[in-house]
């Protein structure tokens, strides 16, 4: 059942890595300044994610999946959980500058329960280690 939902929780957390992701791509541009170098940091960007970025993001969460299947690995899969959707929550919530609304709220739910869910499993299998 753990491994299931681990899982699901990791298959939960792929839109919020996509739109940490976003805003952090975004951010990096619009910091340049000028609509040129906006586009420019852009055009650098995609031309790398295409390539690397987009085999590496799958190879990764893939193996973030595969740790959960196992149960002498559950805790650090259950680690990496807490991690990846604390790290999204953090860029999530501090990278907008408007206020967030009730609605946007909603929407982290359940990046927060992964991130609830990560850390009681990671707990749980490492107490649970012979």
């Amino acid at each position: 059942m753990r491994a299931a939902l681990h899982v699901i929780a990791t298959v939960v957390l792929l839109p919020y890595i996509a739109l940490a992701a976003g805003f952090l791509l975004l951010g990096q541009a619009i910091s340049r300044g000028s609509l040129l170098s906006i586009l420019d940091a852009l055009l650098s960007q995609f031309l790398w994610i295409v390539p690397w970025g987009a085999i590496g993001m799958a190879v990764a969460i893939f193996l973030v999946a595969a740790l959960g299947l196992s149960p002498g690995s559950r805790w650090l899969g259950g680690a990496c959980l807490f991690v990846i959707a604390a790290a999204c929550l953090v860029i999530i919530v501090v990278m907008p500058t408007a206020p967030m609304s009730p609605g946007q709220w909603l929407f982290l739910l359940p990046c927060a329960l992964v991130l609830l869910f990560g850390g009681w499993l990671c707990r749980v299998e490492w107490l649970a280690r012979p």
